[in-house]
């Protein structure tokens, strides 16, 4: 009986061991699984940073191509902080130039670093600088802590009529030329296409949407271009002219190269009619295409020293009126004058190009030789008493839609290698 009371303890006391080792196992596995969990909470931790950086690297480079695109489309003068300036250059001419007769776009300073910009992590005190052309930018970081992130732009040549490539480097860091120094780069590109001031030529040396009324005044209107179908005067109302000289393609009767009362004309609102021969409106041509911008009443002086500056799309706020005797414009090199106001002239000027406004009127020519080579456009009526010669040149028209307007993305055309 001892004997077998002995081994039944001894059994007793060993019963507790295996659980103890089943515990120390589990433990262990739980260990294990805590490790590689958190290892693996640590991947994705530094994952999600790099992420991050990348995208925030991505977006400022982003910015990059918007701002650069925005800057090109702005007619005013700039500051080397890229603010608006009384003096100097536009974005555009400081860094890009045009031929006119190859219809390329040439960068100052092709493939090189030209302007820069950089920020704060909350974005809200960005620091620009645009020097002149040949000079590197230089920014530095603000103060505010955090990424700083930023971007630097170039130009590139680019062989098609038109265009040019835009690139744009962004970084987590300031940056002032292609190499990025903080934690995430990136690169993108586009093709911006630059499309023409005037998108669509007139199909008359005279075109109104109201009537054209000028009595038995003997104006002379004059299309011999067989491509615009010869007619001379289209107006959305009636033609009061009685006394008309009018010349057209050859062949054609001169009362039948008339064209009034034009639904289309008569039915568009002003907004549509500007839109169907510029492609923008109002506000974008005059904010982004206009190359002078001037405030009115004007006069033919006002006129004359805008171009005398090299201007060739002039947006007039308010009335002109023009009495000398000048020459404004010729046929290799004509200009468009926007006035969103009336025109009101006298006298023997000879202007080529395109005038839009809101009326016409032209008087008292005194029998001179007053010329307008190109086209007028009205939104409302023509009237006059002058006997001016309207002149549809296709020569002039062709160097018209040779004015560069506003550049715009090419479709397709992003990359970011």
């Amino acid at each position: 009986m001892n004997g077998h009371s002995a081994s039944l303890s001894f059994r007793r006391s060993q019963r507790g061991a295996g659980a103890l080792v089943a515990v120390v196992l589990l433990y262990v596995a739980m260990a294990i699984i805590v490790v590689f969990t958190n290892r693996n909470l640590i991947f994705e931790q530094k994952t999600s940073a790099n992420q991050y950086r990348a995208t925030l690297a991505l977006e400022a480079a982003e910015a990059g191509l918007e701002w650069a695109t925005t800057m090109l489309n702005k007619s005013g003068p700039i500051a080397a902080q890229c603010l608006d300036d009384a003096a100097g250059q536009s974005f555009r001419a400081r860094y890009l130039s045009y031929a006119s007769a190859a219809r390329t776009w040439t960068p100052t300073a092709a493939g090189a670093v030209v302007a820069s910009c950089v920020t704060s992590q909350a974005g809200t005190d960005w620091t620009c600088s645009c020097p002149a052309a040949g000079t590197a930018p230089s920014v530095a970081a603000p103060a505010a802590g955090g990424f700083k992130p930023g971007f630097a732009i170039a130009f590139v040549t680019n062989g098609a009529t038109r265009s040019v490539d835009l690139v744009s480097y962004g970084c987590t860091a300031a940056i002032n030329s292609a190499t990025c120094t903080g934690d995430a780069a990136a690169t993108v590109r586009v093709t911006l296409a630059n499309v023409s001031a005037l998108a669509t030529a007139p199909g008359a040396p005279l075109t109104a949407r109201g009537e054209v009324n000028v009595g038995n005044a003997a104006l002379g209107v004059q299309n011999g271009d067989p491509n615009s179908a010869g007619v001379t005067v289209n107006a959305g109302m009636g033609i009061n002219a009685s006394s008309l000289r009018i010349t057209s393609t050859p062949g054609t009767p001169p009362h039948s190269t008339l064209v009034g009362n034009d639904d289309s004309l008569r039915n568009s609102t002003e907004d549509q009619m500007f839109q169907t021969f510029f492609g923008v409106p109002k506000a974008t041509w005059r904010d982004s295409v206009a190359d002078a911008r001037l405030s009115c009443p004007c006069t033919e002086t006002s006129v004359s020293a805008a171009l005398a500056t090299g201007a060739r799309k002039l947006w007039l706020q308010g009335n002109l009126s023009m009495n000398a005797n000048q020459t404004l414009g010729s046929v290799s090199d004509p200009f468009i004058l926007m006035v969103d106001g009336s025109i009101e002239m006298r006298g023997d000027l000879n202007i080529y190009g395109v005038t839009y406004s809101t009326g016409m009127t032209w008087d008292n020519t005194g029998g001179g030789s007053a010329l307008l080579v190109g086209a007028a456009i009205s939104e409302g009526n023509y009237q006059g008493n002058g006997t001016p010669d309207y002149y549809y040149d296709p020569r002039v028209i062709a160097n018209l839609l040779d004015i560069p307007g506003a550049f715009a993305r090419v479709p397709g055309s992003w990359r970011d290698f």
